[in-house]
């Protein structure tokens, strides 16, 4: 597919409008006028890097995986998740990192992983990739924080489980609380 094309696609995906788009970019200090856009998606010109960035921040590009060139940008978050006994998740700094076809369409983001109380499926300085999710049925490996340290762990019935047989279970105690940031998809 050509970039004007895309540039279609991703802005109607995005459900916006030739004038929301350019109000949109206008917020970023970027003016540019509906006829310009109406340029670039019949290939008559094309955006700069500078706007076409800003058009892949707006319309959630990266977000949703997709560039025009058909590679993949994801975010890899630069604090790790603790396979082991938790890590207090940070600012939520990252890197866009390329990945290849082989990291399943539903991922989302990606994390490190610190330790190995997820051995021998996960292992120390792994990168592993999450699905967004706010819930996860007992038995299913995710990302959660409990009482602000962030896990890598398989959900159990009130408590967070280590595949490494080395770790007790973590207890979900009442007064704990609990969040899911994703499920690990691969």
């Amino acid at each position: 597919m050509d970039l004007a094309k895309k540039l279609v696609e991703v802005r109607e995906d995005a459900n916006l409008t030739r004038a929301q788009l350019v109000e949109l970019l206008g917020e970023k200090g970027i003016d540019v006028k509906a006829y310009t856009i109406g340029k670039w998606e019949t290939g008559a010109s094309k955006p700069t890097v500078e706007v076409f960035l800003a058009i892949c921040d707006i319309c959630r590009v990266l977000d949703i995986r997709q560039t025009f060139a058909g590679t993949r940008l994801m975010r890899l978050y630069d604090t790790p998740v603790s396979a082991g006994s938790g890590n207090y998740m940070d600012d939520g700094a990252h890197e866009m990192i390329e990945v290849d076809n082989t990291v399943p369409n539903t991922a989302d983001y990606a994390v490190r992983i610190s330790g190995d109380s997820m051995m021998p499926r996960f292992v120390d300085q792994q990168i592993i990739f999450v699905h967004e999710q706010p819930a996860l049925d007992e038995g299913e490996i995710g990302i959660f924080c409990l009482n602000d340290d962030v896990y890598l762990k398989k959900l159990g019935r009130g408590c967070l489980i280590s595949l490494n047989s080395k770790y007790e279970p973590i207890p979900i105690g009442e007064y704990d609380e609990l969040r899911v940031f994703g499920k690990v998809v691969g």
